[in-house]
């Protein structure tokens, strides 16, 4: 049986090195990260399988005798190894499935690097986005709130508009609600519906995302006026008058307007559509929760939590999709 992997490091250039056409060495990645199941057993013997690496498939093949007779049978039993797992249905290599998400997981993702280097069909690429961005939208819904007894949050919300060829009128607009702990640099992005930016819908996600007890720093937007009101203790800085209040310098936003710069350059490139902003949130979160060295490892644990090869999600994780990942149909 495999060891469980308790948090490797690697880089973006080491990713490659490792498993490029190493398709032993992907394999036994998946195995130790829980993608891949390390033992398989047969549910007509109940005893273990055995593994065909060339096939990626496990088969029973025990020899049992038949009942008030001298001839025996062969157990038929036989599973692939990507049966209800997160490569369910995929006919790509291990290796290329690894180097293609170390791609994913790089901030200069895009899809001719993939398609020219990897041998993807332009289709393949955009479905094992797909895939992926299937991964960090459930991780980003099932995260906890940040902030805590004391802990220190800034809030705030920003909009993110685009011009139809770079100039012109504005053609899409789209507000986004966010939090950061000032220590940890943790951090929640909240798409707005209806660019609705009220109490009745900004407090409720304040108290979803952010524990009672934290100390709140924002603007002066009024509807974090009653925030004192729901167990936290606010401070407010009118952005009109001062960046930083001059009575007290804790009372500032500049690491969440920080966080909003970095959002911005980041996401406002060519290609990004506003459908699927929910998707670049939850990728941008991810990367920025993790350290680079660490962020492929944490991709596949929270992918074998999503696709459990036992069919059967642990309770600490994510609901299980009703479809495997191949069967999605979103894109970005």
């Amino acid at each position: 049986m495999a060891t469980q992997c308790t948090g490797c490091s690697t880089t973006y250039f080491q990713t490659i090195q490792v498993y490029l056409r190493d398709d032993a060495a992907a394999t036994k990645f998946f195995k130790t990260h829980g993608v891949l199941p390390n033992d398989v057993q047969c549910p007509k013997c109940k005893l273990p399988c055995t593994y065909r690496p060339s096939k990626h498939s496990w088969y029973c093949g025990r020899w049992k005798k038949i009942a008030k007779t001298k001839r025996s049978k062969q157990c038929p039993f036989t599973k692939s190894d990507y049966s209800g797992t997160f490569l369910e249905g995929t006919h790509l290599k291990p290796s290329q499935i690894i180097v293609f998400v170390n791609h994913w997981l790089h901030k200069q993702w895009n899809h001719r690097t993939v398609i020219k280097n990897l041998n993807f069909s332009p289709t393949t690429s955009v479905d094992w986005r797909s895939f992926c961005a299937e991964v960090t939208e459930r991780w980003l819904e099932n995260q906890g709130p940040i902030g805590g007894e004391g802990i220190e949050v800034e809030i705030d919300e920003t909009l993110f508009i685009k011009r139809k060829y770079n100039r012109g009128r504005f053609t899409k607009q789209l507000w986004v609600f966010g939090g950061i702990e000032r220590l940890t640099k943790k951090c929640f992005l909240v798409p707005l519906v209806n660019k609705d930016r009220s109490a009745r819908t900004l407090v409720p996600l304040i108290k979803k995302f952010i524990q009672p007890g934290s100390v709140i720093y924002s603007d002066s937007w009024r509807a974090y006026k009653q925030l004192c009101d729901q167990g936290y203790s606010h401070f407010a800085i009118n952005h009109k008058e001062h960046f930083v209040d001059p009575n007290n310098a804790k009372v500032h936003t500049q690491n969440i307007e920080r966080l909003w710069l970095d959002l911005k350059q980041w996401s406002k490139r060519p290609g990004l559509r506003t459908k699927y902003y929910k998707q670049y949130l939850a990728r941008y979160i991810f990367l920025h929760t993790y350290e680079e060295e660490k962020v492929l490892h944490h991709f596949f644990v929270e992918a074998a939590r999503l696709y459990p090869p036992s069919g059967v999600p642990a309770t600490s994780s994510p609901e299980q999709s009703t479809s495997s990942p191949q069967a999605s149909t979103s894109s970005a």
